[in-house]
């Protein structure tokens, strides 16, 4: 049994369970008509927190101030669909971020002044599972809350799922959908073609994107060692593949000038290797060099 500490809304409390530690419980009408004191049976809980439960509650506490239940409860639906369609956990974090998020969206959409998103093409290419979960969630919310929005916003809510599964911030989350958008940008330009996004070849280079991305931008990236056997296929990759190394020096160039992330010769060779896939994929479907 969990009892209650403090009600802060209908359908969140701060509780103890039976080691004596706090925790944040929450599910749809659990604390409603309870108090301080009350007994909570764990099979209402739709949600149990157990870490950083300080720090949640203070926010928790600040933003239910701010904001109306009903877009806490719209972000936990959306969140709980999330996370049985993607098949994982998403961090605890994005509860209060995406309530925060969808009131604020709501409220512009109802006065006419909401914020297109540069990125939505690159999020739907980037992120698929994520931007059709984003979809889903604009409908439930257009429903929810008599309003339309645009494709705009499943992006933008795409990416708080990016976000909660990488354990990134979302300004780090913006800035990888931006190093992969201007990647395929100078891939498109280098090689003179429209990527087949379909491809085998166009897939594992997206996945390899991402890392590389999530490389770039985390303050914890250091260069690996450069092994002798890498230093001989170094030299193999920059002597076959020219056109490939000079399409991923431009990448290198543009993630060093403009994010400050120096990529090791190590990772030019995979993201060269990746680059020939590409273009030989084009090659041998007639559409490049």
């Amino acid at each position: 049994m969990l009892t209650i500490a403090k009600v802060l809304n209908n359908n969140i409390a701060i509780v103890v369970d039976e080691s004596g530690h706090d925790c944040i419980a929450m599910g749809r009408g659990l604390a409603f008509g309870r108090k301080h004191g009350d007994q909570l049976d764990e099979a209402s809980v739709e949600r149990l927190f157990t870490q950083h439960v300080p720090e949640l509650s203070r926010r928790l506490s600040d933003l239910i101030a701010l904001i109306p239940e009903e877009y806490f409860e719209a972000a936990q639906d959306i969140i709980e669909h999330t996370r049985l369609r993607l098949g994982r956990e998403l961090d605890d974090g994005i509860y209060l971020a995406l309530a925060d998020h969808i009131h604020f969206t709501i409220e512009r959409a109802r006065t006419g002044q909401l914020v297109a998103n540069r990125l939505t093409f690159e999020t739907r290419l980037v992120y698929r599972d994520e931007f059709e979960c984003g979809l889903t969630a604009v409908s439930y919310l257009e429903r929810v809350f008599d309003v339309k929005l645009p494709e705009d916003e499943a992006a933008f809510i795409a990416l708080h799922f990016v976000n909660a599964s990488t354990g990134v911030g979302m300004e780090a989350t913006t800035e990888m959908a931006d190093i992969i958008q201007r990647a395929i940008g100078i891939v498109r330009e280098e090689l003179g073609v429209d990527l087949d996004e379909d491809s085998l070849a166009y897939y594992r280079f997206m996945v390899h994107l991402k890392l590389f991305a999530q490389r770039a931008v985390s303050p914890a990236h250091a260069a690996a060692e450069t092994l002798p056997e890498d230093r001989r296929l170094i030299a193999l990759v920059e002597r076959e593949y020219r056109v490939a190394g000079a399409c991923a020096d431009a990448i290198v160039d543009f993630v060093a000038r403009e994010h400050g992330y120096e990529v090791p010769r190590n990772e030019w060779m995979y993201l060269t290797m990746h680059i020939e896939r590409v273009r030989a994929s084009e090659r041998d479907q007639g559409r490049g060099p």
